[in-house]
């Protein structure tokens, strides 16, 4: 694919490129020629991944192959089994990516983790769902090389003569994770059991993460630095008590505990799955010990940039990761108070010093990634730091290689109570802010090393940096203007209005585990537009995919008005009747109910009684909204007056059913607008529908190849896909711009 950059702008870095490996060579300015094989040496692993993606011809085309099961493979909530899989064999003239995310129609069992399979696959290329403050799935997996979702058939499990390392590792993992589900899954801590040994977090309960993100203290679970310090720090104090008087041909053979130390880390770290933060911890250990044996005095910042230089190595893309910035960032700030003057830092104020540091350097990059900050953080962490990942981790270890089932089963009963001051800690307040603008970030950065630095004189000046993150502004439309995002989730729809002070949900996406959906699109994109509740939630017909989400969002928005065509099918929770007719106005935007009558609503199919609502501007720009309004409905709908728009949003996804000829001309819409879900097994939109589009003479958008579509009405109308507002080196180009 072609990358998102100018030519302009290629030749440019190209001359800084070469400049600096000049300056390199001639020995000036040695950094940049350092930092310019960098830049080489990652854009070289770059152009190798990209090309190992799947060809797009071979998209769903059967290929068999054989792969083995790597990590711990995780159960749906439909009982599905999904894992990741090492590709080894194919037939000659196809490929597959190296590693691929696998749904095997097999049952569940402790035994599939390093299993090795040949089966029909028929995979999917990189697609996630893409929207504006969402997480960036598709980031993730490109970093991660998972490269393609695979469907498998016909799986047929071949033998394992051999395993490398890797799957002994997983086997091992997954025969510990069902021996503590069998041995204390009744107990409320064997999630945090299992996260806190063997890196397996499948167990921790929603309700326990959630308690966690609202105290800051999810680190403490995932296996990290602070874990693998700890059990460096016991192994190396244990062994040099050992061997505290013992001697070799004259000489102490204490040094050598620091090396049982990191013997234990290393085991540690690989049966935690080996992350970004882990890798860091790991590395310093192995520089410090090194540093010890040879008896010579590395200066920290040297051992920082060392580890630095061994985790973007091998992985470049570790830099996208959150935990690469916090855990090195962290660091890095800890080493800059240190030495600022060591003298000084004694006792408590090494304390305070270290606190300072810590926040000053977390705060901007948490607010930046997260949009909100637990201020009853640090207590939540002066607490759970060294409780759980400090004494109920080492007792969790020590438990797990007991060949006794008691000690496992009080372990978890006693991390299961440690959560309870977490629990209560999760009620405190949290102070939550918009999307902050890169720029405002970049100056909060540059605040936070301002004020770790030993001079008092230039923390004013870091505290007025911070000013632009902490208070952002938040872009909203004028008076009389609105802007309608059809947000994607997949096949289902949501939609958010917003006005110059109030903001209309229209429908809330499929439902899924935990309202899976509503939890990784429509929550973020709403807290990173500054909006904690919705003045009013419309959902159109209660079909799970429009309403599915409802049962999460629910107790979130207890005082947003409801809406729906047929209010009985949520007793109790006070929502009233959408019908034809209904009118208000909201900062000078109009919003019209034009369907359904109270007679059609009582005995019309479920998508023939959806809510139409119509959204006008001041200056008489407008966006019809139909649901899953079928034919039947829209013929009803063509002697309205009030229907033609500038904008459709297409009924029921482009199905058959619906966007006769009559009534797309009826509308005259400039765009329509498909929400459906990439590669969907109902084929929306139905290539009848999506020419029908083209010949009424429609501008044509899919959330599936653009993202959210963001509709902006005011004098104009202006329509935009968020792919391509941000587009991505391995996005195929025909997925940002409207179809004509």
């Amino acid at each position: 694919p072609n990358l998102p950059v100018s030519l302009p702008v290629h030749g440019v870095a190209a001359g800084v490129i070469l400049l600096g490996c000049w300056a390199g060579v001639r020995g000036r300015w040695p950094a940049w020629g350092w930092l310019c094989l960098g830049v080489l040496w990652s854009a070289w692993r770059l152009d190798l991944r990209l090309a190992e993606q799947l060809p797009p011809a071979q998209e769903m085309q059967p290929v068999t192959a054989q792969f083995t099961v790597r990590g711990l493979p995780q159960v749906d909530g439909m009982g599905r089994v999904q894992a990741v899989a090492a590709v080894e064999a194919v037939p000659e003239g196809l490929s597959l990516p190296s590693r691929i995310q696998v749904r095997l129609p097999v049952e569940p069992s402790a035994d599939l983790a390093g299993s090795r399979w040949r089966a029909e696959l028929r995979c999917q290329r990189l697609h996630a769902q893409a929207n504006p403050h969402a997480f960036d799935m598709e980031g993730w997996l490109m970093a991660q090389g998972l490269l393609a979702r695979c469907q498998a058939r016909s799986p047929e499990r071949l033998s394992t003569p051999w395993q490398d390392v890797s799957a002994r590792i997983d086997r091992w993992r997954a025969h510990q994770a069902g021996r503590i589900r069998t041995v204390a899954g009744n107990e409320a801590g064997a999630g945090l059991l299992a996260a806190l040994t063997i890196g397996d977090t499948r167990a921790i309960t929603p309700e326990q993460w959630q308690w966690l993100a609202r105290t800051g203290t999810t680190h403490v679970v995932s296996i990290s630095g602070l874990h693998l310090a700890l059990l460096a720090g016991a192994l190396t104090g244990l062994a040099g008590w050992l061997v505290r008087r013992r001697t070799w041909r004259g000489r102490s053979l204490r040094p050598l505990a620091a090396w049982a130390g990191l013997a234990g880390a290393t085991g540690y770290a690989l049966l935690a799955g080996s992350s970004v933060p882990t890798l860091r911890a790991l590395y310093m250990l192995a520089a410090g010990c090194w540093a010890l044996q040879q008896r010579r005095r590395w200066p920290m910042r040297q051992v920082w940039l060392l580890a630095l230089l061994a985790v973007l190595l091998p992985d470049p893309w570790a830099a996208t990761q959150a935990g690469f910035w916090l855990s090195f960032g962290l660091v890095a700030a800890l080493l800059a108070v240190g030495s600022g003057r060591p003298g000084a830092w004694r006792g408590m104020a090494a304390v305070a010093g270290a606190q300072l540091a810590i926040t000053a350097a977390s705060v901007p990059l948490l607010l930046a990634w997260f949009g909100s900050l637990p201020l009853l953080s640090p207590l939540a962490n002066l607490y759970a730091a060294p409780v759980l990942g400090g004494a109920l981790t080492l007792a969790s270890l020590l438990a797990l290689l007991q060949p006794f089932d008691a000690p496992l089963q009080l372990v978890a009963w006693s991390l299961g109570q440690a959560l309870e001051p977490l629990r209560w800690l999760a009620a405190g307040p949290q102070w939550q802010i918009p999307a902050p603008a890169g720029w405002s970030v970049m100056l909060a950065l540059l605040g936070s090393v301002l004020m770790v630095l030993p001079s008092w004189s230039v923390r004013g000046l870091a505290a007025c940096l911070w000013l632009p993150l902490l208070w952002p502004v938040t872009e909203r439309p004028a008076a009389g203007e609105v802007w309608l995002t059809v947000l994607d989730v997949g096949q289902g729809l949501s939609v958010v209005v917003e006005t110059a002070r109030h903001t209309l949900v229209y429908d809330v996406g499929p439902g899924g585990p935990s309202g899976a959906t509503a939890s990784r699109t429509l929550l973020p994109y709403l807290a990173g537009r500054g909006v904690r509740a919705p003045d009013r939630v419309m959902l159109s017909h209660d079909d799970s995919d429009h309403a599915g989400g409802w049962a999460v969002l629910a107790p979130l928005w207890p005082d947003a008005g409801r809406w729906s065509s047929r209010p009985g099918r949520w007793p109790g929770q006070g929502f009233a009747a959408c019908r034809q007719g209904q009118r208000w106005t909201w900062d000078g935007v109009a919003f019209h109910v034009l369907w359904p009558t109270a007679g059609v609503a009582e005995n019309a199919s479920d998508n023939n009684a959806s809510c139409v609502l119509k959204v006008t501007s001041r200056q008489g720009r407008s966006m019809l909204l139909t649901g899953d309004l079928e034919q039947v409905g829209e013929a009803e709908l063509l002697a309205e007056p009030a229907l033609p728009s500038d904008v459709l949003l297409v009924g029921h996804h482009g199905s058959r059913t619906s966007s006769g000829m009559a009534f797309l001309q009826a509308v005259g819409a400039q765009a329509a607008i498909v929400s459906a879900g990439y590669r969907n097994r109902y084929r929306h939109p139905q290539r009848q529908v999506w020419e029908r589009l083209r010949e009424a003479g429609m501008q044509r958008w899919r959330t599936d190849w653009q993202g959210a579509i963001r509709v902006q009405l005011h004098d104009q109308v202006t329509v935009s896909g968020w792919r391509g507002q941000r587009p991505r080196y391995w996005d195929p180009g025909w997925r940002d711009d409207a179809v004509r």
